[in-house]
């Protein structure tokens, strides 16, 4: 159970964060995505209907880090699944909630699924919403809710977004 520091995070710490995270994703280092998570955590994908009506449905859902070392072992040892990456592009980041020891942001993103036979397409849009706390000097999300623009999606949901 990691100990939450009581010292702001600044807008610019939460992107800077967010913008590691999208690369460590697309880069295909899924070993280091729990890192970036406190511990406890929660990792929520939705849809933009759901969160809308405040259903608690969920696509994904982690509430730990054991949960998330979990998620990346299935992936690498488990899951059976064709091969691809995924290329996120984010908007810019607006400051939704600044509290003495968090900060929360929300980013549009899409994202691009590029299959190992080079085909390409849209596999995801909508907005993340994060929460950030410091935890041994550096940022770490507590919440991170990826809302999906479709309440469509694809059943190759295999990487985090």
């Amino acid at each position: 159970m990691d100990t939450i520091e009581r010292s702001r995070i600044t807008p610019a710490e939460a992107r800077e964060h967010l913008v590691d995270y999208v690369h460590t994703i697309d880069d295909g280092a899924l070993q280091d995505w729990p890192g970036y998570f406190s511990d406890p955590c929660l990792y929520r994908i939705t849809t933009r209907q759901n969160e809308a009506r405040r259903y608690k449905l969920s696509i994904m859902l982690c509430d730990n880090q054991a949960m998330l070392f979990d998620r990346v072992e299935a992936i690498e040892q488990a899951n059976v699944f064709e091969p691809h990456t995924y290329r996120h592009i984010l908007s810019d980041s607006r400051v939704l909630n600044r509290g003495q020891s968090s900060i929360t942001i929300e980013t549009s993103f899409i994202c691009v699924r590029t299959m190992i036979s080079g085909a390409q397409m849209l596999f995801a849009s909508g907005r993340y919403v994060d929460e950030l706390v410091r935890v041994d000097g550096a940022a770490r999300y507590r919440s991170k809710i990826v809302i999906l623009d479709s309440s469509e999606v694809d059943t190759l949901l295999a990487i985090p977004l």
